[in-house]
C-alpha cells in the first residue's frame, strides 16, 4: 500500500520525499509529533540515526524536537548504518525508532524508517500517523527548552556491533587464514564507518572508493548498488586484480558483489552463496531448518533449500513481514528450529540471532568467511549455484485502482489455466523449481512490476513480455 500525503510518501519502508520541500523542518517535526501521538506505552524511549545525507542534519533536530515535544527520552546514535541502528535498539530493549534516511533512493530524496518494538510499521500503523499527522497544530505544542536536552543520550554503538557481529563469524579462523583483497564502494554512505573495519579486522587487505562526498556536498556516485551505478568499483576489480568488491546504498543494508572477474552479480547472489555455505555447515545439525523470503525472490532458493532438507516460506514483499515471519518461527522455544533468510533483491541477509534486519554489512563478512574457509574464488562458488534467468518490466498505472487491476488480472490469468496465488497484493504463478511470474504493485511508485524467472533465459524473457501485454491490455479495458 502507498499513501500520499502533502506530496510525501507513506510506505511500508518508511517516508520519503524532497528536503526542503515536502521533507521540510516543520512536515517532520509533525510526522515525529504523530508518531509520539500513535505510540503506545509507558516506556518511552527511541533510538533514532541518520546516514550520510546532508539533509539529514535539519531533519534529525525537527525529529528530535517532536520526539521530546511527545514526552520521549531519545537515544542518538548519529550517522550510522540501519542495520547497526535496528541492532541497537533490539539490544538494548528500546522500543521505539525513528530512521532518518533515503536508503537507495537518488540523492535529493530523504526519508524516516519508522520503528514498533518488533519491526517496521504496517500499513494500518502509517494509515494512524498520516491521519494524526494531518491533524498536528504545532502551536500546541512547546517549542524545545534548553532543558529539554537532558532527555538525549548520545551513543555509538559500532565497537559493539562489531564484537557481537564476530560471535557468529568463525573469526579467528578468518583472520589467522585470511590474505583477500578487498574494495569497498561505500558511496559515502553510512556504511564506510564500519565495514572497513570489519573487513580490516577479518585480516583483508582493504582499499575504499568513492568513500567521501564531493566539495559540492553530491555523492560521488548514483547511490542505488546495481552494475549501472558500479563502473569505478567494477574497473578498480578488475584492474587491479582484487578477490572481490562490495557496495552499499547510503544505510547499507543493501550490498551488491564485484568477483574477482569484474562480473557484478545479480542482488540475489550474495545471499544464495550465504544460505548454501550455512546450510552445509547444518548438514549433521537435528534442528529444523527454515529458510524465510519474499515472494520475488529467486527460485534457486528452493533448489538450494532441497539439497538440505530445509523448507522455504515465502513473504509478501517486505522487510517487516520476513521479520514478523522469522517471529512467529521462533516464538516457541520447545521447537528445535533454526530460522535465518533474507530479501533476494537487495543482498543483505537476515540472521535473527544477530540481527533481525536486513544487514549488509554481515553479509559482507559472511562472504568474505566463505572464500576464507573454502578457498575459492566467488566465480567458481557462483558458478555451482544453481542456474536461473530472470527478468523484469515494469507498467506505469497512473492513479488507477491497483485492487481493480489485480482482481481483473486474476480472473484472466485463472481463465487461461494458471493456478495463481494471491498474498496481499502481489499475484504469483508458475511451475515450481522450473519458472515463475510475479505481478508485484509497487510500494513506493504508480506502477505495477512484473519479475519473472526461469531456467532458459528465453522463457524468462518470454513470460514477462507476454504477461506485460496481459498487464496493459487488462488496464486497457477499465
Amino acid at each position: 500500500m502507498m499513501m500520499e500525503q502533502d506530496n510525501l510518501v507513506f510506505t511500508l519502508s518508511g517516508i520519503r520525499g524532497l528536503p526542503n520541500k515536502d521533507l521540510n523542518f516543520n512536515t517532520v517535526k509533525k510526522i515525529a509529533i504523530a508518531y509520539g501521538l500513535w505510540f503506545e506505552g509507558t516506556d518511552r524511549k527511541v533510538v533514532i540515526g541518520r546516514d550520510t545525507r546532508p539533509s539529514g542534519t535539519i531533519i534529525e533536530r525537527a525529529v528530535i524536537e517532536g520526539l521530546i515535544a511527545t514526552g520521549f527520552k531519545l537515544l542518538n546514535l548519529g550517522i550510522c548504518p540501519t542495520p547497526v541502528i535496528i541492532h541497537t535498539k533490539n539490544k538494548l530493549s528500546v522500543p521505539g525508532g525513528i530512521i532518518i534516511t533515503g536508503s537507495h533512493n537518488p540523492q535529493e530524496w530523504n526519508g524516516l524508517k519508522l520503528l514498533s518494538t518488533k519491526t517496521f510499521l504496517g500499513n494500518a500503523d502509517l494509515e494512524i500517523i498520516s491521519n494524526h499527522f494531518k491533524k498536528v497544530d504545532l502551536n500546541s505544542f512547546q517549542k524545545i527548552k534548553s532543558s529539554s536536552k537532558n532527555n538525549i543520550e548520545n551513543l555509538n554503538p559500532i565497537k559493539n556491533y562489531i564484537q557481537d557481529l564476530f560471535n557468529h563469524i568463525d573469526y579467528r579462523q578468518v583472520k589467522k587464514h585470511n590474505n583477500l583483497k578487498a574494495v569497498i564502494d561505500t558511496g559515502a554512505g553510512a556504511g564506510k564507518f564500519v565495514t572497513p573495519k570489519v573487513l580490516g579486522e577479518l585480516g583483508c587487505e582493504v582499499k575504499l572508493i568513492n568513500d567521501e562526498l564531493l566539495v559540492n556536498k553530491d555523492f560521488p556516485r548514483e547511490i542505488e548498488p546495481v552494475v549501472r551505478n558500479l563502473k569505478d568499483l567494477i574497473m578498480e576489480v578488475w584492474q587491479e586484480k582484487y578477490d572481490i568488491g562490495f557496495a552499499h546504498d547510503t544505510d547499507a543494508d543493501r550490498l551488491a558483489i564485484i568477483g574477482e572477474n569484474g562480473v557484478c552479480y545479480p542482488e540475489d547472489i550474495g545471499l544464495a552463496l550465504i544460505t548454501d555455505y550455512f546450510l552445509k555447515t547444518q548438514e549433521d545439525n537435528k534442528k529444523e531448518l527454515f529458510f524465510v523470503t519474499n515472494l520475488a525472490s529467486s527460485l534457486r532458493f528452493e533448489a538450494i533449500a532441497e539439497k538440505y532438507n530445509t523448507q522455504v516460506i515465502r513473504t509478501p514483499i517486505g522487510e517487516k513481514f520476513l521479520t514478523e515471519k522469522m517471529g512467529d518461527l521462533l516464538k516457541d522455544p520447545s521447537k528445535n528450529r533454526l530460522v535465518f533468510g533474507g530479501e533476494g533483491s537487495c543482498g543483505g541477509v537476515m540472521f535473527p540471532y544477530f540481527n533481525m534486519t536486513r544487514d549488509g554489512i554481515f553479509a559482507a563478512a559472511k562472504i568474505i568467511e566463505i572464500l576464507v574457509k573454502t578457498g575459492q574464488k566467488v566465480s567458481k562458488l557462483v558458478e555451482k549455484l544453481p542456474k536461473y534467468y530472470s527478468y523484469r518490466a515494469k507498467i506505469n498505472i497512473k492513479n488507477m485502482n491497483t485492487k481493480l487491476i489485480i482482481d481483473n488480472l486474476k480472473t484472466e490469468l485463472k481463465q487461461e489455466g494458471e493456478l495463481v496465488e494471491q498474498i496481499d497484493q502481489d499475484l504469483r504463478f508458475g511451475q515450481e523449481k522450473e519458472w515463475f511470474v510475479l505481478i508485484h504493485p509497487s510500494n513506493t511508485e504508480t506502477i505495477i512490476r512484473v519479475i519473472t524467472e526461469a531456467k532458459r533465459e528465453s522463457l524468462a524473457r518470454v513470460y514477462c513480455e507476454a504477461t506485460s501485454e496481459l498487464v496493459k491490455l487488462v488496464i486497457d479495458r477499465m
